[in-house]
């Protein structure tokens, strides 16, 4: 007797994962909430209808790449990553420059931002890298393709110089080692390098100890001899060169570096000025919060910009702790979710590119929101779906949209 096969007929929406979809949404809601709150009633209430544009278009690029498929995405993240280099290239030659940052570029009248697409590509250029099954970062011709592949846009976007957005890049790079299985030394001399550029800044008592600790912890790992002493070797000269890359950045640079390494000497009146006041703002929120639009930090606009990198002190001084923790959990579920997913897809091209986007957005996360708090340097990372800024928008939807398509292509 011949089995009858029962077909279920599923509507579109049962391939969309409500799950990671929802809490996007849901930032982006609070993130145009707050713009619009930090800027009404004043000249620059235009930021939020240029956000709600920025925000729709997109939409536009999510669906776009929940629905593009992977065959096609593949091939394309060569062009895409040559584009953006050109865009990165374009920038230093034409850019508009900004609070001491050569990063826009001005088309149609609109400021876009290379640096930010500049992210997007070398995530696409990892999946491609690593699309096929027997490519492994440990056979040295991918190591050097990838390594190529993220510093060359992360020497372009010092150049601007835009630190912040190369720490991201770098930061994608260490979650792509771990997620395809380097070696821990490896990963603790990329993770330990920024750490002593920084320390080395403090003198030479500071170098010492710095070098000692690095050197003690290097020679714990289970690697050949030559191996560690190379590794020695390159933290060394890390180290001598932490002065000479000091006097490359521009002076707010400097004086943000500064702020780290002695905060009770920060001008809080100059450098340390909004970090001050955003850290006043978070803590005026108390509770319960003070109520939308009623932010004595946020209507009186004692912190500048603050639609921007410090966006997230609205929502804590008009809601509170408890709006504060909402928007945290949402961000968890989001980070969950995107491990997930990369968990389960079957390609390994999305699963790379998806477990890079929960780093990315996991490092932008963790960076912003201290550097609101007053506990990590003010590096101009704007905070996923809530910061005003159109590139960052359109970026982040379309990695939202790439781990949508994963996930579609595991249900059918």
């Amino acid at each position: 007797m011949l089995k009858q096969r029962i077909f279920v007929e599923r509507k579109f929406y049962d391939y969309i994962d409500f799950k990671l979809l929802i809490p996007v949404l849901l930032l982006s809601i609070i993130g145009l909430m707050s713009i619009y709150s930090a800027t009404a009633d004043s000249l620059l209430s235009s930021e939020f209808s240029n956000q709600l544009t920025s925000f729709l278009v997109s939409i536009v690029a999510m669906i776009f790449f929940m629905y593009l498929p992977e065959k096609t995405i593949r091939p394309s993240s060569i062009y895409f990553y040559i584009i953006s280099i050109i865009g990165l290239l374009a920038v230093l030659l034409i850019g508009k420059q900004i609070y001491g940052t050569k990063g826009w570029l001005s088309i149609g009248g609109k400021s876009i931002q290379p640096a930010e697409f500049a992210k997007l590509s070398v995530i696409l250029i990892y999946g491609f890298i690593f699309s096929n099954i027997n490519v492994s970062v440990k056979h040295i011709r991918v190591l050097i393709a990838v390594i190529l592949s993220t510093f060359l846009p992360v020497a372009l976007i010092l150049l601007q110089p835009d630190v912040g957005t190369a720490t991201v890049i770098v930061a994608t790079f260490i979650g792509l080692l771990y997620w395809t299985g380097v070696s821990p030394l490896l990963i603790f001399l990329v993770v330990s390098t920024p750490i002593i550029l920084i320390v080395s800044l403090k003198g030479i008592i500071s170098i010492i100890i710095a070098l000692v600790i690095f050197s003690i912890i290097t020679i714990l790992f289970k690697n050949k001899l030559y191996t560690k002493v190379i590794i020695i070797g390159l933290a060394i000269i890390v180290s001598a060169s932490s002065p000479f890359i000091y006097e490359r950045l521009a002076p707010h640079q400097k004086a943000r570096i500064q702020n780290i390494l002695d905060p009770e000497s920060a001008d809080k009146l100059k450098s340390g000025y909004n970090v001050t006041q955003s850290v006043l703002a978070v803590g005026s929120g108390g509770i319960l919060g003070k109520g939308y639009m009623q932010g004595t930090q946020t209507q009186l606009r004692y912190i500048p910009k603050q639609w921007t990198d410090f966006i997230f002190s609205v929502p804590a001084e008009e809601f509170g702790l408890w709006g504060s923790l909402i928007i945290l959990f949402l961000y968890y579920f989001i980070f969950s979710r995107l491990i997930f997913i990369s968990t389960i897809t079957k390609s390994r091209f999305f699963s790379i590119i998806v477990f890079s986007s929960a780093v990315l957005f996991f490092y932008h996360i963790v960076i912003n929101i201290g550097m609101v708090l007053g506990i990590t340097p003010v590096m101009g990372i704007p905070l996923p779906f809530l910061s005003y800024g159109g590139s960052a928008m359109i970026v982040y939807y379309s990695l939202i949209g790439i781990a949508l398509n994963a996930y579609r292509r595991f249900k059918f």
